[in-house]
Formats: C-alpha cells, sequence, structure tokens
C-alpha cells in the first residue's frame, strides 16, 4: 500500500482509487485485528469448550469480522475499477461495462454486512442463541452470500481478461504489452480466494457450533481481503521498480566507467590530452516506457509508436600521444 502511494506520487497521479484504497486496507487491519482478539477468547475451538461469556464474545467478534471483511473486498475492488475508468474512458463499451461492474460490487458488498445484522429482530440473538428472536432462515443468508460471492469472482475474472485483451491491442513494443498484460491479470489470484470462499459457505449453516466451523472460510475471507487489495495495486508500483531498476543499472555502469578511466589515467604517464567523441543515444523507448506506465496510458491517444528522441553527447577521454 505505501508503495503504491509513493509510486504514484512520483508520477503525480494520486486520485480518488487511492483514497478508496487506504479505505479498504484499513477495513482489512481492522478484520484482523477483530479475528486476532476472537482468538484469544477461543474462537476457533468447539462452543462446548468455551464458557457463556467467551462463547457470546467470539460469536459477536465474528459476526462484526464478517461485516467488515465484506466491506473491505468490495471497496477494494472498487477502488481498482476506479484506478480503470481514466485508462479505459476512449473506449465506450469497456467504460460503461466497468461503470456497471461498479454498481454491482457496491450493491452485492454493502448489503451484504445489512443482511448479517438484520436477519434476527433482536441483534444480540445473531450472536447469542440463548436469546429469543424470530430470525430468517440461514439458507436466505447463505443464498445471498452465494450470490455475492459469485458476483466478485466474476468481477475479479473480467477485470483480468478483457483489459488484458484490450492492451494487446495496442500499438506498443510487445514486453510492454507483456508486462502490462501480467499486472492486469494479477486479479486471477484475488479470484481463488473468493472461489475458496464459495467452497467454505456451508459452515455458515452450522448454527450451533460457528466458532469451529467457520475456521476454513475465516481464513480465505480474511486472505481475500489481502489479495485484493495487493493484486490491485501492484500495477501501479510498475514506474518505482523500474526507475529503481534503472537507478541500480545506471549506478552500475558509472562505477565501472569510474574504475575504467582511473586505469587509462594511470596507464597514460605522458600527460593528459582531452580528445572529443561524439555518441548518438536514443532515449525514445525510455519516453515510451514512462508515457505507458499504467497510470498514463489512455487508450486511444497513445497508440502509436511514439517519437524517438536522439541526443549528441560529447566525452572528453585522456589521450594517448600517437607515438606510442
Amino acid at each position: 500500500m505505501l508503495l503504491r502511494l509513493i509510486a504514484k506520487h512520483r508520477i503525480r497521479n494520486l486520485s480518488w482509487d487511492d483514497a478508496i484504497m487506504i479505505l479498504a486496507y484499513t477495513l482489512a487491519i481492522a478484520s484482523s485485528v477483530l479475528i486476532t482478539i476472537a482468538i484469544s477468547h477461543g474462537y476457533g475451538r468447539h462452543a462446548y469448550e468455551l464458557d457463556r461469556s467467551d462463547r457470546v464474545l467470539t460469536a459477536k467478534l465474528y459476526t462484526i469480522f464478517q461485516c467488515v471483511s465484506i466491506l473491505s473486498t468490495g471497496t477494494g475492488r472498487l477502488a481498482f475499477v476506479l484506478y480503470l475508468l481514466p485508462i479505459f474512458r476512449h473506449k465506450y463499451l469497456m467504460g460503461h461495462i466497468l461503470w456497471l461492474i461498479f454498481a454491482l460490487q457496491l450493491i452485492a458488498n454493502y448489503v451484504s454486512p445489512v443482511t448479517i445484522l438484520v436477519r434476527c429482530a433482536d441483534i444480540r440473538a445473531i450472536w447469542d442463541i440463548t436469546v429469543k428472536s424470530k430470525c430468517w432462515d440461514p439458507k436466505i443468508l447463505i443464498t445471498y452470500s452465494y450470490v455475492q460471492c459469485t458476483i466478485n469472482t466474476a468481477t475479479d475474472l473480467y477485470l483480468a481478461i478483457f483489459p488484458a485483451y484490450t492492451l494487446w491491442s495496442l500499438n506498443l513494443k510487445r514486453r510492454t504489452k507483456t508486462i502490462l498484460i501480467i499486472l492486469m491479470g494479477l486479479g486471477l489470484v484475488a479470484m481463488v480466494g473468493s472461489i475458496m470462499r464459495i467452497i467454505s459457505l456451508p459452515s455458515l449453516s452450522i448454527i450451533d457450533d460457528q466458532s469451529a466451523a467457520t475456521n476454513r472460510l475465516t481464513i480465505w475471507a480474511l486472505l481475500e481481503c489481502y489479495l485484493v487489495i495487493t493484486t490491485a495495486s501492484i500495477p501501479c508500483i510498475r514506474t518505482l521498480v523500474m526507475d529503481s531498476v534503472r537507478l541500480l543499472v545506471n549506478s552500475s555502469r558509472s562505477r565501472s566507467g569510474r574504475e575504467a578511466d582511473s586505469r587509462r589515467t594511470r596507464q597514460n604517464t605522458w600527460g593528459d590530452y582531452p580528445i572529443s567523441r561524439s555518441y548518438r543515444v536514443a532515449v525514445g523507448d525510455d519516453v515510451e516506457d514512462r508515457r505507458h506506465m499504467l497510470g498514463d496510458v489512455e487508450l486511444g491517444r497513445y497508440g502509436h509508436n511514439g517519437i524517438s528522441k536522439l541526443v549528441e553527447v560529447t566525452v572528453a577521454e585522456e589521450a594517448i600521444p600517437k607515438w606510442i
């Protein structure tokens, strides 16, 4: 998350998607704290192994964890959609599909916590089975959870595949396109977390022993939070990684050049006679790389080869007398 903010600040591209991703990360941290406290009070153990106060507390913390973790994954996907919108704003169909996905994510993931909290007339009955209250059939909540997770899985799949297809049609270097497609396709990793949540959803029907029954579901729910945030942030740090690599390479070349100059100076015992040599250095590729960094790509505007700029560089060297 920090690398994402540093990278986007360097290219002056901080936007609303970053603020929303910070919110998603905050919710993920809150989820981790909630489940950690629940574990310290016995979450993960069978209900009959806990006293009543711990059973109630762990169930209450788990209920809140469910709501917060769902909000975290949904918010992370919303941030990624907002990140993609400026990139594909010149693609009419793609833009409308992204807004549709935004609406589906907003409804599916922000309504889900409401269904969790209003399923019983007396909210205390959600985490304390001794409280008598009228509640929904557990199948209703599980069915909605299946719908929500299916929407999330389909969203991850679409956001990984369709941008890759669109980027491949751009007139960019093959290396650049390949890197962009790989970075965009990392959403498939988050999709695995969503699929595993679907597989673990039947455990929600075990009302009397949710502490032990929902272990696997909790692990995948928390993992999905961080997978969504990580895979949605990695494309943003490409500029930072590329600049770091260039810095290391240039530093290595600079050290090698200084060592070579030092050796030539020691060998030249007849004095220093500077001569000049001119080199033509093409920097067009570097300009193209920077222009097509994620966050700066705009379809329809930069779908061309770009201009290669040639710079003449004059380098002074120690001259060895001609008679040697």
